[in-house]
């Protein structure tokens, strides 16, 4: 049994994040009913000052990674395979006003905005999506809309990022 993973590209962004592609092949252990399971779930472990247009989020504590699609590192699910897949973000302001997008590679499926004058407060999308082997769903800062405020990710309420295949 082996497992070999290549990192092709690192780089550190400015909030001392890492932001790496990884290329996996190979896999530990024996196939089970269990392996088939493509699902993940993540969430942000500290919050984001103003994080910017444009701006990927990157869910970097995983608490499950059904089929090793979502990289923590990123922010980027890769799909294993082809079907319709369930993708689900939440995000936590507190105060402020942003809007969010999320991406198939390059194209807009989902957004979402939330103004939060004086208060905290979460909003959330929600996107049933045919994708194929290979494509990139990701969650990012609205692509040309400046929002301001904190994206807020603690034990009251976090900021998190999951999806699962339905077919």
């Amino acid at each position: 049994m082996v497992t070999i993973i290549g990192a092709t590209t690192s780089c550190r962004t400015a909030d001392g994040q890492y932001d790496v592609t990884v290329n996996y092949r190979g896999k530990n252990g024996q196939e089970t009913s269990k392996s088939t399971v493509i699902a993940f779930y993540a969430f942000m472990s500290k919050s984001i000052k103003n994080p910017g247009v444009g701006r990927r989020l990157v869910f970097d504590v995983i608490k499950t990674n059904q089929g090793g699609a979502y990289n923590s590192h990123t922010g980027v699910f890769t799909c294993p395979k082809n079907g319709t897949y369930v993708f689900v973000w939440v995000v936590r302001l507190d105060p402020a006003y942003h809007s969010f997008e999320l991406m198939v590679n390059n194209s807009v499926y989902g957004s979402t905005y939330l103004y939060n004058k004086d208060t905290d407060g979460s909003n959330s999308g929600t996107v049933v999506a045919d994708v194929s082997k290979g494509d990139s769903v990701y969650v990012r800062m609205h692509s040309s809309y400046k929002g301001v405020g904190i994206l807020h990710s603690n034990e009251h309420g976090r900021t998190a990022f999951s999806g699962w295949l339905l077919n």
